[in-house]
């Protein structure tokens, strides 16, 4: 016989139990009820580390330095657009276009170097309408990451506007297990893809269309956590963070589920009281 993970509950787990299918096993340890879950779960999100390990940082160059160092434009053009940015409000590349001191493909190629991934000058929104990688369009738009094609050998291409964001494709990676192929596109097809990203009402049998649902507390994403985790008797749960947001998945021979987090702002450690916007993608 073994105790409940949970110390404060300490349940002992009969054979019988066994036998009757009471409780769940979540990352190998046995926990007597969905109430013994969600205590675990509650616990585990107040007191999770902020950041995912991303991938190692690119050492900062400007764009500016890199558009000069290609002979686009000179350091007057370069100055002309940092004045009229303070008025304009527009980003750098951007201004550098409305001014024709440079053209879409250069900045983006400009850019991608900067970033250290490869660029997409040009993307058809249609290929992502059968959600590649299985993500829901809400897990998308908080990553600023979308999967583009589906997972082939456990690589898998994916999409980011500028910024790249480091932190948050090491949490993909944490979660999914994938080896990612970065491509920088632009802010255009970044709208395009996050209005495409499973928009595709047809219904495929092997992967069911994500479904999204909203919580508003620490409270409600741990009832959602173990929900799952009861429901699929036999689970693990994963968890990675990055900048204001954490994203659990939970997963088991039936059940596949991902809770994304909008984390509260400021340094104040989580509390049970904090709204948390989520995001789940359900399977």
């Amino acid at each position: 016989m073994a105790r409940c993970a949970v110390e404060s509950c300490g349940r002992w787990r009969p054979d019988l139990f066994v036998r009757r299918g009471v409780g769940a096993r979540v990352d190998g340890r046995w926990f007597c009820s969905r109430a013994c879950i969600e205590l675990m779960a509650r616990e585990r999100l107040s007191a999770g580390k902020p950041f995912a390990a991303g991938l190692p940082s690119v050492p900062p160059v400007r764009l500016g330095t890199l558009l000069a160092a290609r002979g686009v434009c000179d350091s007057a053009s370069l100055s002309r657009a940092l004045e009229a940015q303070r008025e304009s409000g527009l980003k750098l590349g951007e201004q550098l276009q409305a001014m024709g001191a440079a053209d879409k493909q250069t900045v983006l190629t400009a850019l991608a170097t900067q970033f250290g991934v490869r660029c997409l000058p040009a993307f058809d929104p249609a290929t992502v309408r059968h959600a590649p990688g299985g993500l829901s369009r809400e897990a998308v738009r908080a990553l600023r990451i979308a999967p583009i094609s589906d997972p082939l050998e456990g690589r898998v291409r994916v999409a980011s506007p500028a910024p790249v964001r480091r932190r948050a494709l090491g949490a993909l990676r944490q979660l999914t297990g994938w080896t990612l192929e970065v491509y920088l596109v632009t802010d255009e097809d970044w709208t395009a893809i996050l209005a495409h990203y499973g928009a595709d009402p047809r219904q495929d049998a092997a992967r069911p269309q994500p479904e999204f649902v909203r919580t508003t507390s620490v409270a409600d994403a741990a009832a959602r956590i173990a929900a799952a985790a009861s429901r699929g008797r036999q689970a693990t749960v994963i968890e990675a963070r990055w900048e204001d947001h954490a994203w659990i998945r939970v997963q088991g021979p039936d059940v596949m589920e991902d809770v994304c987090l909008a984390l509260p702002e400021g340094p104040s450690p989580i509390t049970e009281e904090a709204p948390w916007p989520a995001a789940t993608t359900s399977r």
